[in-house]
């Protein structure tokens, strides 16, 4: 079952240059549309498309303060994903609890003295 935020968050992040974005927010705070798109080989413009899509899907809030807006990273931006892998998260579990297994059944089969059988 897909939710709709959640779709448009993958559809947003699959788009390097939307990573990219989210990155430099993530790590540098609030910054200016031409502080973003300064760091690009585009235009201001197509910087612009690319942080409309990521407001959109909840990723990137927008303040205006004068004449200026800033934007940044939504603090809950992640949490559709975040819900999504925990719901996924047994899958994982279990196949790395068998492979945990596995590798110490293998180990435990070499600390073996071959002459005790």
């Amino acid at each position: 079952m897909s939710e709709p935020r959640f779709d448009a968050l993958i559809d947003a992040l699959a788009d390097p240059t939307r990573r990219r974005i989210v990155e430099m927010l993530a790590s540098g705070g609030e910054q200016r549309l031409s502080d973003l798109a300064g760091r690009f080989q585009m235009t201001r413009q197509a910087v612009a498309k690319h942080v409309d899509i990521l407001r959109d899907a909840g990723l990137v809030r927008s303040e205006k303060r004068g004449r200026e807006r800033l934007n940044s990273l939504a603090g809950d931006a992640f949490d559709p994903l975040a819900d999504w892998l925990a719901r996924h998260d047994h899958f994982w579990s279990d196949r790395l609890g068998g492979l945990k297994a596995l590798i110490e059944e293998k180990e435990g089969g070499h600390d073996r003295d071959p002459q005790d059988d």
